[in-house]
């Protein structure tokens, strides 16, 4: 699909007042089939979080864990109620998931994983401990309850004040030792969805960019890997570690590309981050 008719469809349907209707309308007599390849990737960048938590010499089990942005295709919190989690909550600003989207991903989870028997034992998400939060407001959660915070690609969508805004939010929800990991997807996300385009083609915009976030609503704020890491310490956390994922042709196109600013200033290193790990822990005494 050409980017452009991605920008053009996702524009309609935000913004006529019957667009969430008419998506719960084709899912209920179309279905919703993910894209395997996707759920596939977000099973690995998982075990990739697992490690980094592993690292820190924690894992999920009998963890209350939150997560951010669940989306349409729980597959995140069924595998970290499967691992041990004691409570998943899943959190989304609008409803996504539903009936349809959880029986879709139970059968991708099912065709990965045929032996597990666990797996065969679910019908429905009543049959797992995990709650569905949308609208979710942090002020639902009691402070101290939370052992761990997640999020899959999600804080690259998140406005930088207002990602600011959520961390201090959710800093006091964290119980004695609790932590926060996330990964964060530096790449232009139209790219997934046209080849024809680099996986930084969105840093060449300047006004343009600006015009294609309001037509989405779900636009990339494209900060870059180490500017995050003075966002988490403003926001009252210490940064217990941090990896980058460094994609080599894009970093040689990065050489020769034209960008727009401020990005020009950035090493081609820098720009050519396309997704990392960050491991948080919230600092004692921290100013709210």
């Amino acid at each position: 699909m050409d980017w452009r008719l991605k920008v053009a469809t996702q524009a309609v349907l935000n913004r006529v007042p019957f667009g969430p209707a008419l998506r719960r309308l084709k899912r209920r007599h179309f279905g919703h089939e993910p894209d395997d390849a996707n759920l596939h990737e977000t099973l690995f960048h998982l075990s990739q979080m697992k490690a980094a938590l592993e690292a820190q010499g924690r894992t999920v089990e009998g963890a209350t864990v939150l997560e951010i942005g669940s989306g349409w295709f729980p597959t995140i919190p069924i595998m970290l109620a499967l691992g041990g989690a004691e409570q998943v909550l899943m959190s989304d600003l609008n409803r996504h998931m539903d009936e349809v989207t959880f029986a879709a991903t139970l059968r991708f989870l099912r065709r990965v994983m045929p032996s597990d028997p666990d797996l065969k034992s679910i019908g429905a998400l009543t049959d797992l401990p995990i709650r569905y939060l949308p609208p979710f407001d942090v002020d639902d959660i009691p402070d101290g309850s939370l052992d761990l915070v997640i999020s899959r690609t999600v804080f690259e969508h998140i406005p930088p004040n207002d990602l600011l805004r959520l961390l201090r939010e959710l800093r006091p929800k964290l119980a004695a030792g609790g932590l926060m990991v996330h990964l964060i997807d530096h790449s232009d996300h139209l790219e997934h969805v046209d080849k024809a385009i680099s996986k930084i083609n969105f840093l060449t915009w300047t006004s343009k960019h600006a015009l294609i976030n309001f037509l989405m609503r779900e636009g990339e704020t494209r900060l870059r890997h180490h500017e995050y890491q003075g966002l988490f310490e403003a926001a009252g956390f210490d940064v217990l570690s941090a990896s980058a994922e460094i994609h080599p042709p894009t970093r040689e196109l990065a050489k020769t590309l034209r960008l727009a600013a401020p990005f020009t200033a950035f090493s081609s290193d820098q720009v050519a981050a396309l997704s990392s790990i960050y491991v948080l822990a919230p600092r004692p005494n921290a100013p709210a």
